[in-house]
């Protein structure tokens, strides 16, 4: 899922970005080059917080891939 950080949209608007369209199984896109990029350390504590507030949690991407693959981890 894209969080259209790089358009600097601002704080909030990051994170309504992710945390709105957020589904198990996704991949946040976050940018941390090209620049100036504040905006989107500054949202990603916020995401992280509201995400697990709402029972989320975070894997490395060979995690996910054995969760897909049936097993638990």
């Amino acid at each position: 899922m894209d969080s259209r950080d790089w358009r600097r949209p601002g704080v909030d608007q990051i994170v309504r970005n992710v945390v709105q369209k957020a589904f198990p199984g996704a991949i946040v896109l976050l940018h941390d080059g090209g620049g100036f990029r504040r905006q989107t350390v500054e949202a990603l504590e916020q995401m992280i917080d509201q995400l697990n507030a709402q029972g989320y949690r975070f894997v490395t991407l060979s995690e996910l891939q054995t969760f897909k693959d049936g097993m638990s981890f």
